[in-house]
């Protein structure tokens, strides 16, 4: 059997022992029984070299034993000194035998995690601190990166820049099988992963594009709506300056009323317009910290005109201290525009005391702020609520049925909740709710 140098000085230094317990046991006349010392070399060369090499140690000690004590020790029959040999032999032995069989299941114990590791999908490696010296590397490790990965002490996600792949790099400190600090790092790729946000991403962003590009149509009848009113208003205002000044009927003060609601009416027209480039200027969602208490108020600003020629008595019930939601203030108010207008056709044409759409804000029991429309009209068909929010569902005549499955998709893409329940005596109530920051 060849024996690599340290196997060579452990097998030296379990003779020397061997030689050294049998001298002392000689030296000290067997009077303190030293025998037992004989178990130091062969568990040494059991344990760092085979069981084959302690079963030889074992039976040189017990030789040793034997040729020694004989010659100072004469029993009254040869087969006691044999007896005694037997038992050193046997502990001995023994011995042998459960170190071996420790000796094998830590071998075998090591070799199921070192498999386990080997066959990980992520990448394993032990470094030193320090110096970033790997002390060992799985097979993953090794076909990704060979000697050294890129990541140096960091961790978290991490861009490979050699393969262009994304890695999510977890390390912990650990006392290595020599006794030192080692450093365990496991590279688990998360390429897909990545990519699979990004995409999510993007979808969210298209969808959010999409979804703004059909409400700019449903905003843009309430557009027509708003404009014609302070244009016209304009319009009565300037013809009765005009009429003013040609008659030479000339009040200053009325003229500066005529004036001053003239250029009110003008801003108010403008502001209108500007409302529309933003909603064009901004594709993606333009998440801020919003009151629904305001979005409720400018819903019901822009229905009023919409009502007014519907015969539709519209209210605001406010809830205090409503906990601000983040959210696209255009797309939400478009939600509750649209929730708004749909009580309006909901009533419309019934008698006076049911022509009432209440706008209501509040906090619901799970904390949430949540924006109400109810009404008081013939409520929704059984047939169509348990698909309402579908796409292409409608309860309206020439309906397309996209505008609560537009409001539910953003609604949801904001993190929040919409639902629709009988109102008492009568009608429907459509709300939604949103988290609120930092909830």
């Amino acid at each position: 059997m060849k024996y690599t140098a340290n196997r060579k000085v452990i097998l030296a230094a379990s003779l020397a022992l061997t030689a050294l317990v049998a001298l002392a046991d000689y030296l000290t006349g067997y009077e303190i029984r030293l025998a037992i010392l004989y178990f130091a070399p062969v568990a040494l060369a059991t344990w760092r070299l085979s069981s084959r090499v302690g079963i030889g140690m074992a039976a040189l000690a017990t030789a040793s034993w034997l040729v020694t004590f004989e010659s100072m020790h004469p029993y009254s029959h040869s087969i006691f000194l044999y007896w005694e040999g037997a038992v050193l032999c046997a502990s001995l032995l023994i011995s042998v035998l459960l170190l071996g069989r420790l000796r094998g299941a830590l071998e075998r114990s090591d070799q199921r995690v070192m498999t386990v590791l080997e066959e990980l999908q992520s990448a394993v490696a032990v470094e030193q601190p320090g110096t970033g010296a790997v002390l060992y590397a799985n097979r993953r490790f090794s076909e990704s990166f060979g000697a050294g990965h890129p990541f140096a002490d960091q961790s978290g996600e991490l861009l490979d820049p050699r393969s262009g792949r994304w890695y999510l790099v977890q390390s912990r400190s650990l006392r290595w099988i020599d006794g030192r600090e080692a450093m365990l790092r496991m590279l688990s790729d998360v390429t897909d992963e990545h990519r699979a946000r990004e995409l999510i991403s993007r979808h969210r962003e298209a969808m959010h594009r999409t979804a703004r590009l059909v409400a700019l149509g449903e905003f843009a009848s309430a557009i027509a709506h708003e404009l014609n009113q302070p244009l016209a208003a304009v319009a009565t205002y300037n013809n009765t300056c005009l009429r003013l000044l040609d008659t030479n009927q000339l009040d200053s003060e009325e003229l500066r009323r005529a004036m001053e609601k003239c250029r009110d009416q003008a801003k108010r027209a403008g502001s209108i317009i500007q409302r529309l480039r933003e909603m064009l200027r901004h594709p993606v969602p333009a998440l801020a910290a919003q009151d629904l208490n305001e979005v409720a108020h400018a819903a019901l600003e822009l229905a009023r005109p919409e009502a007014r020629e519907a015969g539709v008595w519209l209210e605001l019930a406010a809830g205090p201290a409503l906990p601000r939601v983040r959210a696209d203030r255009l797309l939400i108010e478009q939600v509750a525009l649209n929730l708004v207008r749909n009580a309006i056709d909901a009533v419309h044409g019934l008698a006076d005391e049911r022509r009432r759409v209440t706008i209501a804000t509040s906090i619901d029991a799970k904390g949430d702020a949540e924006l109400c429309v109810a009404d008081l009209g013939d409520g929704v068909p059984e047939q169509a609520r348990e698909r309402l929010f579908d796409a292409f569902v409608t309860t309206k005549p020439g309906g397309l049925g996209l505008g609560l499955a537009i409001c539910r998709s953003v609604i949801e893409a904001h993190g929040g909740r919409v639902r629709h329940e009988p109102n008492a005596p009568s009608g429907t109530r459509f709300s939604f709710a949103l988290p609120a920051m930092g909830a």
